[in-house]
């Protein structure tokens, strides 16, 4: 209940009649300020604030706006008291911030001159300005007087008043504030201070009666209002009064258990009940502040769920306050809450790819007597009842725990997990429930090595399908086989795959050539442990030389066997192509169990003579589609067939008139087409016996006739320089003697 003091008049009217008096001094040395000045730009005083419990109060300023061209050198402040006693006898000369230059805008006035919780300081202040840069200093006019408010409080006439009087910061120079005067009260429990009455703006100040209530409380007062510029505020002390008698017993929180069929805190309080106790307030702490969340109205309980409690998620913490009397309108008027006391909360994990559980809790902060040991407590969940079985202690350990390591947890188990709590006064404090489904991650099925296919010499395509039907990604290394050191070595980088997806790897720089090469595919899994190996996929080594025969024009070929198809070799397939360039076709099928073949190329004279072979293999009912593994690819090169005449007659009988064969009639064999550059491929010279060139030809359709330059040349022996390219671009020269003769 509040209310005006009636009797507080008589106080406001000697009130104001003492601020005239004190304006009466205070104008006397503001004349005298005026007087001696040159300057035009007075200090603005704005506002006073940040009343602490030193009793320091802080008073502001516009910052300096020059009037012409002064410069600011600084202010002088002048401190009284309300009654017009001069505080200050020397002023306090406030200058820019030697640093930075920055003008001030306010000053802390020193706790070991002044106190503002103990009564109204009044201040005025002039600013002094130079117009020469400092050579001659100029005092302004004095600022209006500005006061600190100060609020008192004493016990009214009944037992549950306070009567609070205060002075208005425009005691002295008059002027109108802001806005009214806000009286507040600093609630205990929020820490936020609140409005309780609005009393209209006064230079007398103003008085007020607060009813506080019948209950023991302790009342926390201060004064704000709105500067006259409507933006500051000044805001007084803060003046405290208890009123009536405090209970000195608290309740004591002894311990908090985490309920485990709701997952809510019970809150445990001890506390000496007495006649006059109605009940009590639990509250949450939050960091230093706390909020209500329940409301006991049973003297005689001593725990309680707290319905709000988030215990099962984070850890709480709980505090607890008695009443012992009802406000006017109602509502418990608690005392001083007790100490918090934390709940414990649990969490834990299992660490990865291993059968070990890590298992945290908070240390419960306030249980009555301290920790005296934990119990570390799990059970195990039932597939077939789907509940939980029996809690079972894994370990006892001392205080100061707040860590442990289960191992040998079932890899294929749900556990969850709890610590209790015992403490050294015998309370029991269970914490939250956590529960852990361990796993480890899944085996695809086996990958398959569709095929290991030289795909040209010195490099191999290893392809490899994986388990359409695993989630979880894995790793897949391609591995080949080290003969001489008998070991699997890992090879390429290796690849992940999940859902199915085919893999290819190709392996360089070895010699496919010369040897058949094994290759693997390993499978390891996120914990990096091998869980699966492929079928072996081994490459096909063909080999072919040429027949000694000169004249059997045979090309052996022999090849290893390929392992291994997942449905087995149903052929060999031959692939041959006439030169390097040129694109391979079908040659010859084999059974799965021929390794070899002969390739008769007497009858393909006309070509380079290069010739080249394939091996493919191929599975037998492959699933998806063809499937086949590729050899090495080797050319054998025939040796150019060259037969020259060692004597003509060109007699115009129509019988060996031409050398070294008739024109369009070439008896050459295995001889290249062309090479890159366009140069020719034959080479035809005549030489005389003394070295000139008689005929030469780049053309095998055109020959030597026996002439040189339209002429005849006579009878005799002549040197034949003959030179051809093979098919794989090499020259073959022979060089003999031919006898010309015309019978």
């Amino acid at each position: 209940m509040f209310r005006i003091l009636q009797n507080e008049m008589n106080r406001t009217d000697l009130f104001y009649k003492t601020t005239v008096g004190i304006a009466m001094s205070f104008l006397g040395f503001v004349l005298f300020l005026c007087s001696s000045s040159n300057a035009f730009a007075q200090p603005n005083l704005t506002n006073v604030d940040n009343v602490n419990a030193a009793g320091n109060a802080t008073l502001h300023w516009d910052v300096f706006t020059p009037v012409t061209t002064e410069e600011f050198d600084h202010i002088e402040i002048k401190v009284f008291d309300i009654p017009g006693v001069l505080l200050s006898p020397a002023p306090h000369l406030v200058a820019p911030n030697i640093d930075t230059g920055v003008l001030p805008t306010g000053w802390v006035m020193p706790s070991f001159l002044y106190n503002a919780n103990a009564f109204a300081h009044c201040f005025t202040a002039v600013q002094v300005t130079t117009l020469d840069g400092g050579v001659t200093l100029d005092m302004s006019p004095s600022s209006p007087f500005l006061c600190s408010i100060h609020v008192s409080a004493s016990v009214g006439t009944g037992v549950d008043e306070v009567d609070l009087v205060w002075n208005s910061p425009y005691a002295v120079s008059g002027e109108a504030a802001g806005g009214p005067f806000y009286l507040e009260r600093l609630n205990e429990f929020t820490a936020v201070w609140d409005t309780i009455a609005i009393i209209p703006d006064s230079p007398q100040g103003a008085t007020f009666t607060d009813n506080p209530g019948p209950c023991v409380s302790i009342n926390i007062y201060r004064v704000r209002q709105t500067a006259s510029n409507g933006v500051d505020l000044n805001v007084s002390n803060a003046a405290d009064l208890v009123v009536g008698t405090v209970n000195p017993n608290l309740p004591i929180t002894t311990h908090i258990d985490v309920d485990p069929v709701t997952g809510l805190a019970e809150v445990f309080f001890d506390y000496p009940v007495g006649t006059e106790t109605l009940g009590f307030i639990i509250y949450k702490c939050i960091g230093s502040a706390s909020s209500e969340v329940l409301q006991i109205d049973d003297p005689n309980i001593s725990s309680a769920l707290i319905p709000t409690s988030l215990a099962s998620s984070e850890p709480e913490s709980y505090r607890v306050a008695a009443y012992e009397c009802i406000n006017d309108d109602g509502t418990p008027n608690p005392n001083a809450a007790g100490d918090c006391t934390t709940s414990i909360f649990t969490v834990a994990s299992q660490i990865p790819c291993t059968d070990r559980v890590q298992v945290s809790w908070n240390e419960p902060f306030g249980i009555d007597g301290g920790v005296d040991f934990y119990l570390v407590q799990a059970a195990l969940f039932d597939d077939v009842t789907s509940s939980y079985g029996a809690w079972t202690t894994l370990d006892t350990l001392a205080s100061g725990f707040g860590t442990y390591l289960h191992e040998g947890a079932d890899l294929s188990s749900t556990l969850k997990y709890r610590i209790v709590a015992e403490s050294n006064s015998g309370k029991i404090s269970r914490s939250s429930e956590f529960e852990v489904t361990l796993s480890y991650p899944e085996a695809p099925t086996p990958p398959i090595i569709q095929r290991a296919s030289v795909i040209s010499n010195g490099s191999v395509e290893v392809y490899v399908t994986t388990d359409p039907d695993a989630l979880q990604i894995s790793l897949y290394q391609l591995e080949r086989w080290v003969d001489v050191d008998s070991i699997w070595i890992p090879v390429l980088t290796p690849l992940l795959s999940s859902l199915g997806f085919p893999l290819t790897f190709v392996d360089v720089g070895i010699e496919t050539d010369v040897r058949s090469y094994t290759y693997r595919c390993s499978v390891y899994n996120e914990c990096q442990a091998l869980v699966a190996t492929s079928n072996i996929g081994k490459t096909i080594l063909l080999q072919g030389w040429r027949s000694t025969d000169p004249e059997a024009f045979e090309n052996s070929l022999i090849w290893s066997e390929y392992l291994e198809f997942p449905q087995g070799i149903s052929s060999y397939e031959i692939l041959r192509s006439p030169t390097r360039l040129s694109a391979s076709t079908p040659l010859s099928s084999h059974s799965s169990t021929e390794l070899y073949a002969v390739d008769n190329v007497g009858d393909l004279t006309d070509l380079p003579g290069d010739f080249c072979y394939t091996v493919i293999a191929l599975e037998n009912n492959p699933v998806d589609g063809l499937n086949g593994a590729s050899s090495n690819r080797i050319c054998l090169t025939e040796e150019p067939l060259i037969w020259i005449p060692t004597a003509f007659t060109p007699n115009d009988d129509d019988l060996n008139d031409w050398f070294p064969w008739n024109p369009g009639e070439s008896t050459l064999g295995f001889v290249s087409e062309s090479i890159a550059s366009g140069g020719p491929t034959y080479d035809l010279v005549i030489l005389s016996r003394w070295g000139d060139v008689i005929f030469s030809s780049n053309d095998p359709s055109i020959c030597w006739d026996g002439t040189s330059s339209g002429e005849l040349v006579p009878d005799g022996v002549y040197t034949v320089v003959l030179k051809v390219l093979d098919g794989a671009g090499k020259w073959h020269i022979i060089s003999q003697s031919v006898q010309l003769l015309r019978p």
